[in-house]
């Protein structure tokens, strides 16, 4: 079995609409899977062509080439050379030295011009010509092309050259005349992604990297080519094969040495003229009509490599693009004459023939093919008619008339949608005729049931509506009672806010009345300070007064002492004695008296201290309780400020209910008046619905379903 294609395209799922382009434009349909929700890609039957990525607008395809590779090989410091595809001449805003001057910047050791490997090639061709003489050479620098062939006409491949492209003979020669680099990885400044995949068959190439990369890289990150000095090639130069990325550029060099070359040349590139070419050679061939040209000149691209999927040229036009191309051919004859110092062309091509012979080695150069047909056998099988007819059959394709071959599925035909079908590779519902045809049965089917669940439903909504029509007036009775209760509930809701109010006034008046309350006891309470503090100095006077009586008492007892004293010495003395007898009784009377008054008044100095500490105590007392009463005055004062701003707040609630009832009054009579007029907008409507429940199906019967939304 053959050796599998690597992948040169993906498939980003999530951009994927489904629209079914890529299978419209692609040459080789069967290499997509539209069977499921995205269009999926068989990389073994994918020709690389790159038809795909310009197609769709989605970014759901696109190219793969080694570019991150590349780079991180520079990174590690890797020994790299490059080749550049003539077709970068058509890019890089025409600075194609600089950019090797750019790339020498980055570490690349040494840079070859394809150019030069396509003038080796053409030289490896009119060589097989002339040795071979064969009935035709179908070129073959175009991977694209190379691998239909190889996968979905091998009967072709005894016709390709067996020839190395222009890129394999640049690598080859690198490798054997270029020793100080036959150990260097090779870089290939590409505009095709399919490359990579000859490069595998060869077994030399080590980056693809597509000449779009190195554009998007460039501009970010702010490369400016025109900062950088012009660097030659290492390979030599090259004349004429500066064409060979333009349509005809092989036989425009071919014919340099074989004249008439051109007359005897198919000339033949784009889609799908190459392809529908090559898919009916075969059989021209077995018919003896074909081969009538002995060689074709045939690329996959419209402009050739210049409008390479690896190039960002698609779109441009051809005369802008091939124009670059022309004036890079005329500057290198002249380059090659003047460098040979021969005027005359022939004096120049003779020098470019001898250094074309030092780098031409006849057994160095050749390519072979591999017949990957049985990849295509394996993966796609060819269906009976009956299989087809089968398909034809389920997607309503029963008339001649209905094989409309309109191609919105993405096949040139109906039959290629059969064939996609029965290998799995697309789905009935993907068929424009056949959704259409669907849709309409299903409106057919439906028909009935649609007037069935017409009458039910009008059936059901006049039962519904009448009882509705209950409900509303009920509603409207219930509103209008509302409106009333809603009246009542405001005049009470005014009178308990006029209550408030009243309540409001008498806690200020309150308020007033313990302020003042606070007044009188703290004034009160101050005046019986100051007669606690008087009769604490009584208390401590009555204190001197005792003790006053005491002495007096003393004296007194003293005196009577004294005067018995002098009573006994006047009776000492006899008759001179008795005066002082009289005086003394008189003085011992005076003391008697004396301490009898002392003593009475200390009696009532007593109890007039006991009154007097009584009287302080009850002070003390009376005192605590006018600072209790202090006290409790503040706390209702305080219990009264509170109570005021709670009915303040009461009060202010009661009017924002009061407002709230007012409007809610408002929506109930609208509510009212809309009830009303929705019990007679209800009555229309169950007048309607009656007259539906009777109406024939013709509404029903014309109506028309847009098939548009099912085209794919």
């Amino acid at each position: 079995m053959s050796k599998s294609l690597r992948p040169v395209i993906k498939v980003v799922e999530e951009n994927c609409v489904n629209c079914h382009r890529c299978i419209a434009v692609c040459p080789a349909k069967m290499c997509n899977d539209g069977s499921g929700d995205v269009v999926k890609l068989h990389s073994e039957l994918c020709l690389g062509c790159g038809e795909c990525i310009e197609a769709c607008t989605h970014g759901a395809r696109v190219g793969i080439d080694d570019a991150e590779e590349f780079f991180e090989a520079l990174r590690r410091g890797e020994k790299i050379v490059a080749i550049v595809a003539p077709a970068a001449a058509t890019s890089f805003n025409g600075k194609l030295l600089q950019f090797n001057a750019w790339l020498e910047s980055l570490g690349v050791e040494g840079i070859f011009d394809v150019s030069f490997g396509a003038e080796l090639t053409v030289k490896s061709y009119l060589e097989y010509k002339k040795e071979a003489n064969p009935e035709c050479i179908i070129a073959q620098p175009c991977p694209t092309l190379v691998t239909f062939i190889e996968i979905y006409r091998p009967e072709l491949i005894p016709y390709l050259a067996p020839c190395d492209s222009p890129m394999a003979h640049t690598m080859k020669m690198i490798r054997k005349f270029y020793t100080r680099f036959k150990n260097h990885k090779i870089m290939v400044v590409s505009p095709c992604y399919s490359k990579k995949r000859e490069f595998d068959d060869i077994g030399l190439g080590d980056y693809n990297v597509s000449i779009a990369t190195f554009e998007k890289y460039m501009n970010e990150h702010n490369v400016y080519l025109k900062d950088y000095p012009e660097k030659d090639f290492d390979s030599p130069l090259a004349e004429r094969a500066v064409l060979f990325s333009s349509p005809g550029g092989l036989m425009r060099t071919a014919e340099r040495e074989a004249k008439n070359i051109i007359e005897k040349t198919k000339k033949i590139e784009g889609h799908p003229q190459v392809y529908h070419y090559f898919a009916h050679l075969g059989k021209a061939i077995e018919n003896k009509q074909a081969p009538i040209f002995e060689m074709v000149d045939c690329l996959n691209c419209e402009m050739g490599c210049n409008g390479g999927p690896g190039t960002i040229n698609r779109g441009k036009h051809p005369d802008v693009v091939e124009g670059l191309i022309e004036k890079r051919s005329e500057e290198y004859k002249q380059s090659l004459r003047s460098k040979t110092l021969f005027k005359s062309p022939k004096a120049a091509r003779k020098k470019l023939n001898k250094i074309l012979n030092k780098y031409w080695d006849k057994d160095l150069y050749k390519r072979s093919y591999v017949n990957r047909s049985d990849v295509f056998k394996k993966m796609i099988r060819v269906p009976t008619e009956e299989e087809i007819q089968k398909v034809y059959t389920d997607l309503h394709k029963t008339k001649d008339e209905d094989i409309l071959n309109c191609g919105s599925c993405g096949y040139n035909s109906c039959e290629q949608m059969a064939v996609a079908i029965i290998n799995g590779c697309n789905r009935l519902e993907n068929c424009r005729q056949y959704m259409s045809v669907e849709v309409a049965m299903m409106h057919e089917e439906h028909k009935t049931e649609i007037r069935d669940i017409i009458n039910t439903v009008s059936d059901e909504s006049v039962k519904r509506v009448q009882n509705n029509m209950k409900d509303i007036e009920f509603l409207a009775n219930g509103s209008t009672e509302m409106a009333n209760f809603v009246v009542e509930s405001s005049s009470s809701i005014e009178q308990m806010v006029a209550n408030v109010q009243s309540i409001n006034k008498i806690l200020a008046e309150n308020n007033q009345s313990i302020l003042e309350l606070e007044d009188a006891s703290k004034a009160g309470g101050e005046g019986l300070d100051e007669i606690v503090n008087l009769i604490e100095q009584i208390a401590h006077q009555s204190d001197g007064m005792i003790e006053a009586s005491n002495v007096i008492q003393q004296i007194a007892s003293q005196t009577n002492l004294l005067s018995m004293n002098a009573a006994i010495e006047a009776a000492h003395a006899g008759t001179y004695g008795k005066g002082f007898a009289v005086v003394a009784d008189e003085i011992r009377k005076l003391a008697e008296n004396s301490g009898q008054q002392a003593a009475s008044i200390s009696k009532v100095l007593s109890n007039l201290k006991k009154l007097i500490d009584k009287t302080a105590v009850s002070s003390i007392h009376a005192q605590g309780k006018f600072n209790q009463i202090l006290n409790l005055s503040k706390v209702v004062r305080n219990q009264g400020s509170v109570i005021k701003n709670a009915t303040e707040e009461q009060s202010a609630g009661g009017q924002q209910v009061l407002s709230a009832l007012t409007k809610i009054n408002e929506l109930t009579n609208h509510v009212n008046a809309q009830s009303i007029e929705l019990l007679k907008s209800s009555e229309i409507i169950l007048k309607d619905i009656s007259s539906l429940a009777t109406m024939e199906g013709n509404t029903v019967k014309n109506i028309e379903v847009d098939n548009s939304v099912y085209i794919t």
